[in-house]
């Protein structure tokens, strides 16, 4: 179990401190915020231990940007396929950066779905009231952990049915790590043209690994 400190008013466990201070000392800054928790005006305050903002470090000598994520959970055994669906959509559209579904084995012998919805944390509030709100979950649990990314461009390739963007992640020397095609530009034109998704995403990393080896 993690030590509780208390500072004023302030709580505060020591998983959260050790990166806390270790920021402190590297001199970056970060940030504190009073979440609200209910309707009646109580509050929570909220240490991030990651970076206020995007922070850009280096991971063996590479580059990549450090900045806070937080993480929303419930537990649902009680709602349809399809309207998990429908809330993992709303989700989304709200300000979700991921939404994903896990099958889970309850207690007396109850399947259930897990939730885990991926934000930014000051759309806390916001998906957490849409979560009670569309769902029939009565609690669900959150935390702000820290994300690291590698630093991300887009280019557009032309497939034979539409242009396609590809997401491209690279080390600052250039050498790419990852590319992918868009998955949207990618379903957009097999819906439109009635061509297999597969196909579209083939012929993009197609196009796009011919263009690189033009360089």
């Amino acid at each position: 179990m993690p030590l509780k400190l208390v500072i004023g008013n302030k709580n505060y466990s020591s998983w959260s401190l050790r990166p806390w201070i270790a920021m402190k000392v590297a001199g970056i800054p970060f940030a504190e915020e009073l979440i609200p928790l209910y309707e009646s005006g109580s509050r929570e305050r909220v240490l991030q231990v990651s970076p206020a903002g995007k922070v850009p470090i280096l991971i063996d000598g590479n580059s990549a940007i450090w900045e806070s994520i937080a993480i929303l959970e419930t537990v649902i055994d009680d709602s349809s396929p399809q309207l998990i669906a429908y809330v993992s959509e709303l989700l989304l559209e709200a300000g979700a950066w991921d939404v994903y579904r896990i099958p889970v084995q309850m207690k007396k012998g109850r399947t259930g779905v897990q939730l885990s919805v991926l934000c930014q944390p000051d759309r806390v509030v916001t998906l957490r009231d849409l979560l009670f709100r569309e769902t029939t979950t009565i609690g669900l649990h959150w935390r702000v952990e820290n994300k690291i990314s590698l630093a991300r461009e887009f280019k557009e390739v032309q497939t034979d049915w539409g242009p396609v963007r590809i997401k491209i992640a690279r080390w600052p020397s250039g050498e790419i790590a990852n590319a992918a095609p868009e998955y949207e530009d990618c379903r957009r034109i097999a819906s439109d043209h009635s061509v297999p998704l597969k196909v579209i995403t083939e012929q993009a990393r197609r196009m796009f690994a011919a263009h690189e080896e033009e360089r």
